[in-house]
């Protein structure tokens, strides 16, 4: 009875360690499954995150890609070219709706990215093309302004009188004069120094039969004591264009060209305008 007795209360002892080390296994594994729910909850919450996040830098991405394009069309558009001579190509593509799923949101995000890199050799292309096109303005306007500047002397002949102070070879006193003479055969052909306008084509009092040329850029030229006038008033001429030739017409004492340069309404010495040979 005594051995049973002791085997029985052995037994309810192990029973009783058995039962409270599976109360301390359930216990620790509650634990570790609260843990983990707090983990995934956590990681859930970080992956949203993100998830946003790379929405909203999808978005941004989308959004610099639609300005490029709109960019990159409207200088391809004002060099007049396309990036290798063929219809341009718009960098978007198609977009899938607001609600996309992690994998979407992506694979987008990683097209745009792609798609601004991919983008960098036409930009080379329109770099190359847009400094092409400043180098051809600046030229167009280089060579424009070259055309209504006066450059060239107005007839063939001696400069016999220059700008400024000098004896009036009539009335013998000193006498302002506002241009410089260029003494020629009678009929010599007289040419405009400059593109421009005719402004007047006509008897000018002293000056006699007299042509005016207004080039723009507040310029415009005289061209006075002419026996013929071969233009007329609001008639467009060219550099070197015949648009009178040489007399003795008004207050003259022989045939040549009086010639005057303008800026802005006032007489300025001829000289800068003329060949250096005049200078």
């Amino acid at each position: 009875l005594l051995v049973a007795l002791t085997f029985f209360g052995l037994g309810n002892l192990c029973g009783g360690f058995q039962k409270q080390r599976q109360a301390a296994q359930i216990s620790t594994l509650r634990e570790k499954n609260i843990a983990l729910e707090t983990s995934v909850a956590a990681k859930e919450l970080e992956r949203e995150q993100m998830m946003a996040l790379a929405e909203a830098r999808s978005e941004e991405l989308w959004g610099e890609l639609k300005n490029r394009d709109v960019e990159l069309n409207r200088l391809w558009r004002l060099v007049g070219s396309t990036p290798r001579g063929s219809a341009r190509k718009s960098l978007l593509g198609s977009r899938g709706g607001a609600a996309r799923r992690a994998l979407a949101v992506k694979a987008e995000y990683t097209q745009i990215e792609s798609k601004l890199s991919d983008n960098e050799l036409e930009l080379k292309e329109l770099s190359t093309a847009v400094s092409k096109f400043h180098q051809t303005v600046i030229a167009a306007e280089r060579h424009r302004l070259a055309r209504i500047t006066p450059s060239i002397v107005p007839c063939q002949g001696e400069m016999s009188s220059g700008f400024g102070i000098r004896v009036h070879p009539i009335l013998g006193i000193g006498k302002s004069h506002n241009g410089c003479d260029f003494t020629s055969s009678y009929g010599t052909e007289i040419n405009a120094t400059a593109d421009g306008v005719v402004s007047r084509s006509e008897w000018f009092g002293g000056f006699g039969q007299t042509v005016e040329v207004d080039h723009g850029n507040g310029l415009s030229t005289l061209y006075a004591h002419c026996a013929e006038l071969k233009v007329q008033k609001g008639q467009s001429v060219r550099k070197s264009q015949v648009i009178a030739t040489v007399g003795t017409t008004g207050f003259s004492t022989g045939p040549h060209c009086h010639y005057e340069v303008h800026k802005n309404g006032q007489p300025i010495d001829p000289k800068p305008y003329l060949p250096n040979r005049h200078n």
